[in-house]
């Protein structure tokens, strides 16, 4: 018997983001994810974990490890599916901004979900591979980058395997929804850029890229449509 969780988001039309390609660099540039699976009881568990995307033959998948003290891989040692969510920039909108005031606040975000069948990696060779990818991702934006290198006792793959679970989840859904005020009008978009702009926290500020990025894209496809 296996266990699933069934992935629902409200997720107004013109909220979805269908481009694979952006919905994965949310995923990449935020990569520590939350991480749903339910157990025998369908009792939810929720877990916060660094997660990579990688791609292969078969398609996408996630790589990570947690601790063996965790209780959630066994989960999926029984052959759970699991739900990933993965947080992008995301900034309180005050009606202030808008062109009128006369609006309601609201909140700006882009989120990705991710959902599929876990499986439990049993190797050494390939949880020191999950363990090493890891090391390189995270440590490339370090002026002095620590190398990867197990401490002795770990080396040793009955203690290594002792204290973590390596997984992969291949992906089968993923939904992503970026709420970036497309319901609202072009001046008032641009009122909210400059608000975003204006803040000092890099929250507001990654946002504020996004959202210049996306209505930068959606304004040159519809002129290339138009001049066709």
């Amino acid at each position: 018997m296996t266990w699933k969780v069934e992935q629902t988001m409200y997720l107004p039309k013109h909220f979805s983001k269908e481009d694979e390609a952006d919905a994965l660099r949310i995923a990449d540039s935020n990569s520590l994810a939350t991480v749903i699976s339910v157990d025998r009881e369908n009792m939810p568990f929720v877990n916060h974990l660094p997660l990579i995307v990688e791609k292969d033959e078969l398609g996408l998948k996630l790589i990570g490890h947690m601790s063996r003290a965790n209780p959630q891989w066994r989960h999926f040692a029984n052959g759970s599916d699991a739900t990933v969510i993965f947080h992008g920039p995301q900034a309180y909108i005050t009606p202030s901004w808008y062109k009128s005031g006369r609006d309601v606040p609201t909140w700006n975000y882009a989120v990705v979900h991710i959902s599929g069948r876990v499986r439990l990696v049993e190797s050494h060779d390939a949880l020191v591979d999950i363990l090493r990818k890891s090391t390189e991702k995270f440590e490339a934006n370090n002026q002095i980058p620590w190398h990867f290198s197990l401490p002795d006792d770990l080396a040793n793959p009955e203690l290594l395997a002792s204290a973590i679970v390596g997984f992969d989840l291949r992906v089968e859904v993923l939904k992503s929804k970026f709420k970036l005020s497309q319901n609202r009008s072009p001046a008032d978009r641009q009122a909210i850029l400059a608000g975003l702009k204006a803040q000092d926290d890099d929250m507001s500020q990654h946002l504020s890229v996004l959202m210049e990025e996306q209505f930068f894209t959606a304004t040159s496809r519809r002129s290339k449509i138009t001049q066709s």
